[in-house]
């Protein structure tokens, strides 16, 4: 009986020695993952870096995880040592010595690569907590590893990195020690400030030359004044005294007003020519999206711009036409759609012009400066305004091999990303009134009114160039709502979209029809009392289109107080142009619905 147990009982002994030996190893494996796991810190630096960083951390091992998060926390806190300017001890200073340098390469690199590439924004602008900083560190100690790939190609990210590997320790320290040896920092500056030089005297000696027509210009008006008033004053000493104390007081006033033009001027682009885009078919089939997301963003008069910039980057063809996929506001990546690509891409173009400070879609210099910000990334734009004032061809050069030097790259950019877009955004033609009724009756209308805005007269001079011109048509023959320079059939609402539009408000359609004057957020509805030179006039509110709506431009009144409407019709008896149907100034009485550009209100 006790021979025949003996087998189960030495077979219950093993099997709870086993099921011991289990739970012990179970008990030492929790342990050991409770110590090797991220605290709740890490794990929030973790969850805050970018995606493709996040994913390449995760790939380590647990000390290759920690040695990165030691090195992001000794980086961030030399960081903030050096913004209080604290001393450091004697036993620091192989630390001060080696670690500046690299924050502060890291610093520049998040700053002016890392924007533009859509990762972690700037550490001090956008970045309030400190896990937050430790993301964006985190972020450019792995790109670092990303560009160390790129330069060896063999050996893996985490063979370099993990001190176990066969290929060694490949350390940021190292890197940047390497890349100080290529470079002659001593040199690089008297470089950088020899071309600084070398772009201000081209504006010195143009500012000098400005200042001598300046004076030219005010002693020629000064000696006008004076013969003026010594022939029309009388011979009596007090009047001609008061009259040469008058006209002196009135030349300096003048000198001031030419020197404000002269200095002030430059950038407002109240002189300079309107433009207008001419791109391909494909690209000009995406023109109502980019209304849309333009007049979302704030930028409604540079849809021609955005187009331009389409047709320079894809040509209207694929989905990212915009090649918006590392802009900073794709936040759903890839890109699948050709809208997805122009939000982002309108988006960023708007941050870049309003960065650059451009308000007008004919501020040719400002907008460069936009353009090229939009291909380098944003911090272009603040490094060129610090050190240059705004765009050249040449500094977009020199940031370009500085930026080739700092991350060690063969290539930065499209140098030439300026003319490269400016090239399907040309000036529109200039237009002159030929129609001696018209012109007579513009100068008129400007001497007895005043406008909102010196682009008023600019829309309204566009229109009154027309006048005689042009036909009206709808359907037979056709309206040309193309956009050409010079249409000679236009109906009512394509000829007043077409003189907004040729004056730079390139938000409003050239195919428009009075649904879209009524219903576009562009204008904001007045009363008959409140009308300026530039509203708009309809006939009714609620009106179908097709015939049974007109719209035309109010001009002002003249000097015994009728009303000037200028407007595009079929036929009417109140010309004032000496023609009976096309585009003619006149006194249209028939409009009761009236509005007016929003910008001009």
């Amino acid at each position: 009986m006790n021979g025949k147990n003996r087998p189960d009982r030495e077979r219950t002994v093993h099997a709870s020695v086993k099921q011991r030996s289990r739970e012990q190893y179970a008990e030492r494996k929790q342990r050991y993952h409770a110590k090797t796991r991220l605290t709740e810190t890490e794990k929030s630096i973790v969850d805050q870096m970018h995606p493709t960083a996040r994913k390449r951390f995760l790939q380590f091992s647990y000390i290759d995880q920690k040695r990165f998060l030691k090195k992001a926390e000794r980086i961030l806190l030399n960081m903030e040592k050096k913004e209080k300017g604290k001393a450091f001890t004697k036993s620091k200073v192989r630390f001060r010595k080696e670690k500046p340098d690299e924050a502060a390469r890291l610093m520049e690199k998040i700053e002016s690569h890392q924007n533009m590439s859509g990762s972690q924004p700037l550490v001090r602008e956008r970045v309030a907590s400190v896990t937050g900083d430790m993301a964006v560190v985190m972020n450019a100690l792995l790109s670092e590893a990303d560009t160390s790939d790129n330069q060896e190609g063999t050996s893996s990210l985490e063979s370099r990195v993990s001190g176990n590997a066969a290929g060694g320790y490949y350390s940021v320290r190292q890197h940047v020690k390497m890349v100080q040896k290529r470079l002659d920092k001593s040199n690089q500056k008297k470089f950088f400030r020899y071309k600084r030089q070398e772009e201000q005297m081209p504006w010195r000696k143009k500012l000098a030359e400005q200042f001598k027509e300046t004076r030219k210009k005010a002693a020629e008006s000064l000696k006008k004044l004076l013969r003026k008033s010594v022939e029309k004053l009388t011979s009596e000493s007090a009047l001609l005294i008061l009259g040469i104390f008058v006209c002196i007081l009135g030349a300096f006033i003048g000198v001031f007003a030419i020197m404000i033009g002269v200095m002030g001027g430059a950038g407002t682009g109240t002189d300079s020519p309107t433009y207008q885009c001419q791109v391909s078919e494909q690209t000009e089939s995406y023109r109502e999206l980019v209304e849309k997301y333009c007049e979302q963003y704030g930028i409604e008069d540079y849809v021609d711009l955005c187009l331009a910039v389409i047709e320079q980057e894809s040509g209207g063809n694929g989905t990212d036409v915009m090649q918006a996929e590392q802009s900073y506001y794709n936040t759903k990546p890839p890109i699948d759609t050709a809208e997805e690509s122009i939000d982002c891409g309108v988006h960023e173009l708007s941050d870049c012009l309003s960065k650059s400070g451009s308000k007008d879609s004919s501020d040719i210099p400002l907008i460069s400066l936009a353009l090229q910000g939009y291909n380098f990334g944003n911090g272009y734009i603040d490094w060129a305004l610090s050190n240059y004032g705004g765009y050249s061809a040449e500094n977009a050069v020199l940031f370009s091999r500085r930026m080739c030097n700092s991350l060690g790259y063969s290539s930065y950019g499209d140098v030439d990303y300026v003319p490269h877009v400016l090239r399907y955004y040309v000036p529109n033609i200039d237009t002159a009134i030929t129609n001696e009724g018209a012109a007579n009756l513009m100068k008129e209308l400007k001497e007895n009114n005043e406008a909102g805005s010196l682009k008023v007269w600019n829309v309204i001079g566009k229109g009154a160039s027309l006048c005689g011109k042009v036909t009206y048509g709808m359907l037979d023959p056709p309206r040309q709502d193309d956009g050409r320079d010079n249409p000679t059939v236009l109906d009512c609402s394509s000829f007043v979209a077409w003189c907004f539009h040729k004056s730079g408000f390139t938000g409003i359609p050239y195919s428009s029809t009075t649904a879209t004057f009524i219903h576009s957020t562009k204008f904001v509805t007045v009363s008959a009392d409140e009308l300026k030179p530039g509203d708009i006039g309809l006939k009714s509110a609620t009106a179908p289109t097709g015939g049974a709506n007109h719209v035309g431009i109010y001009c002002g009144k003249r000097k015994d107080g009728t009303k000037i409407w200028l407007h595009c019709t079929s036929e009417s008896g109140s010309s004032l142009t000496g023609n009976t149907s096309g585009v003619m100034l006149g006194s249209y009485s028939n409009f009761t619905y009236f509005r007016r550009l929003k910008k001009w209100n």
